[in-house]
């Protein structure tokens, strides 16, 4: 039979329906024991639906031990007391009794086939406590059981088959309904069992699943703009959120006056998605005077268009006066007002913050030894780069801050390379995002990032579990980003001291475990072998280290490197610290060899080390390390560890995991 769970909310907030859905699968799998629920979702519901789902209770033996054989029976073979109350205590007969062996003593013991509860029963009793532990940005009561969700639970509907599940959330007790579209269905909708669920929500204008209707948003967009002549334009991400909005998509077009087209085309885009949540139409790199909206209702009349043109019209208007207003003001008269803007409560003001930018941008610059020329367009994008904060367009929508300022940086004559850095400063803003495109643009970037991480760390921001909300490892993994892109050999440890006086405990571990987390995807392994011997805070050398194992961990020569190195680490002494080679204690032919080898031998690769292999191979073969004369012992261990050093130039090859090397 089949299984259906669904709960009934008030409207969800849309940044929170896949989330949760993906989170009640799993937690809800792991107590049904099944993983491979199909998920509906919508703004007003998330469910669970699982095909053949057998409701079976598991069995599994338990082996229950009991006193030694020894005090288990007397001397003329009669069970003691101690069996006696063993058997009592397991609820066993003595023809349950087996002998078993524990160590160096022989047990007596009894096997026991435990009955398991049925999936079901345990979900019914673990259900509330699933829903409590959702991992919500924002919970509420709403009744005086003072359960909490991210929305009022208004129904919950859960049929195994055609018979109900007793589930419970609060004063909500499950049954066999469950409700259609708010506007465009009436009442109750009974199912007489699972299987009639989705059938049943799209007779009543709901489409439940989310990859459908986002399909169906994405039809609407590219008909409805091929008919206008162009394609749809929109920032990323916006026609997922626009089908967590809805229960059944309609499409509506509209027009606005071409007067605000004068506008950049991100500003429009940004102003018809911000609040309205509607869709621009581009043809041939320009924007027509149309939008698409995506309706919950269906649009009878022209009443509905109307009034979603007199809203754009207003939100264009507002734009259209602020960015003409902007225009009245130099971004550079701008900059000394950001004293009165915070950056953070404990870490002063954004013109603080500006300064440190200029400082920190510099020292990066210099270490790079870029030009005169690029150093001061460095300086004036640093000096300028939080100025549009203060413009009437940013503050009304901030996911316009840095390109605002490019826009006005290029009004009021500064160069482009200049102007383009104040807008990429930002990126990446994420894994998928662009990085900067230029040289002062990706410095300035770095700055910005660095500084983040600096101040905020300091000032007790430290992300906790899946709590980042300054997004401090976001800037750890656009600075890793950066430095990979272009190959810039940075000791931020240098540029840290000299701009922030030294390098917190805290910020260094911080920044160890993110660039771990970043070196991941090369294996867990290589991440940790190349940062047991690299410092963090050159990332460089370990991105460019960790590529290189990876793409050669499974070959020969490099496993003939990895075992060359655990032999040699097997017999060091961990804590052992001298490699002064003293050549007069260097008795046996293959010692000698060895050493010499070790001194002519140029490592730039990390295949360079296999030719030790031989060397190793022959001195462990026919030289003692371990000699009784006291001298020769520490000159053998002391040659030893300078293989060891040799080899640590890469990593510690002793943390690389393999089946067999």
């Amino acid at each position: 039979m089949d299984l259906l769970i669904e709960i009934g909310t008030e409207e969800l907030p849309a940044k929170v329906i896949n989330p949760l859905s993906e989170y009640l699968k799993e937690a809800v799998g792991d107590v049904l024991g099944r993983k491979d629920a199909k998920t509906y979702a919508t703004p007003r519901r998330i469910a669970l639906y699982y095909k053949d789902f057998e409701n079976i209770s598991t069995t599994h033996e338990e082996l229950l031990i009991g006193p030694p054989l020894s005090a288990a029976y007397d001397q003329e073979g009669r069970p003691t007391k101690a069996l006696l109350g063993f058997l009592q205590r397991t609820q066993a007969s003595h023809e349950d009794v087996i002998t078993i062996q524990k160590g160096t003593a022989q047990y007596v013991a009894v096997k026991k086939v435990q009955e398991g509860k049925k999936p079901l029963d345990l979900l019914v009793e673990k259900f509330e406590g699933i829903l409590l532990s959702a991992p919500l940005p924002k919970s509420m009561r709403w009744d005086k059981t003072h359960v909490r969700f991210s929305r009022p639970v208004r129904w919950i509907c859960a049929l195994y088959g055609e018979q109900v599940v007793p589930l419970r959330f609060g004063s909500v007790q499950a049954g066999r309904k469950t409700k259609g579209h708010r506007f465009l269905s009436q009442g109750w909708i009974e199912l007489r069992s699972a299987s009639e669920y989705e059938e049943k929500l799209k007779e009543h204008y709901v489409v439940p699943d989310f990859k459908e209707r986002w399909g169906m948003i994405l039809s609407f967009l590219k008909e409805e703009s091929y008919a206008l002549g162009g394609v749809a334009e929109y920032p990323e991400g916006l026609d997922q959120e626009v089908a967590n909005l809805v229960e059944f998509p309609f499409a509506v077009v509209g027009t606005f006056d071409e007067k605000y087209l004068q506008l950049p085309q991100k500003v429009i885009v940004t102003v018809l998605a911000h609040h309205q949540r509607f869709f621009c139409v581009k043809k041939q790199d320009k924007l027509l005077p149309n939008f698409i909206a995506i309706s919950g209702n269906l649009p009878k009349d022209s009443l509905i268009v109307k009034g979603y043109e007199k809203v754009v019209k207003a939100r264009l208007e507002d734009a259209l006066f602020f960015y003409k207003e902007d225009q009245k003001v130099r971004l550079e008269d701008l900059v000394e007002k950001l004293s009165q803007v915070v950056f953070h409560p404990k870490a002063g003001s954004m013109l603080e913050k500006t300064q440190r930018l200029i400082t920190l941008s510099e020292e990066i610059g210099k270490a790079l030894n870029l030009d005169e020329n690029t150093l001061k367009k460095l300086r004036r994008a640093s000096y300028l780069s939080k100025a549009d904060l203060l413009t009437h367009m940013v503050r009304e929508f901030d996911e316009l801050q840095g390109y605002m300022g490019y826009v006005y940086a290029l009004l009021q004559g500064e160069d482009q390379e200049t102007a383009l850095a104040i807008y990429e400063h930002y990126f990446p803003k994420s894994p998928s995002d662009p990085l900067p495109s230029g040289t002062v643009g990706k410095v300035l970037s770095l700055a910005d990032k660095i500084d983040n991480l600096v101040i905020l760390i300091r000032a007790g921001e430290i992300p906790s579990g899946s709590s980042d909300p300054y997004g401090l490892r976001r800037y750890a993994y656009a600075v890793f980003s950066i430095i990979e892109d272009t190959q810039w050999d940075l000791n931020l440890r240098e540029l840290i001291e000299k701009t922030y006086g030294g390098v917190d405990n805290t910020l260094e571990e911080f920044l160890r475990n993110r660039l771990e987390a970043y070196l991941e995807p090369y294996g867990y392994d290589v991440a940790r072998a190349v940062l047991e011997v690299h410092d963090p805070l050159k990332p460089l050398k370990s991105i460019n280290t960790a590529k290189r194992i990876a793409s050669l961990k499974e070959e020969q020569k490099f496993k003939d490197v990895v075992s060359t190195y655990r032999r040699v680490v097997k017999i060091l002494p961990k804590d052992w610290g001298d490699n002064m080679v003293d050549e007069r204690a260097l008795k046996e032919e293959e010692e000698k060899d060895l050493w010499e080898k070790l001194k002519g031998l140029r490592v730039e690769d990390v295949l360079d080390l296999q030719p030790l292999k031989e060397y190793i191979d022959n001195f462990f073969d026919k030289v003692l390390v371990m000699d009784k004369d006291e001298w020769i012992r520490r000159n053998r261990l002391a040659l030893l560890l300078n293989v060891k050093q040799l080899f640590n130039k890469f990593a510690d090859f002793e943390k690389l995991v393999y089946e067999e090397v």
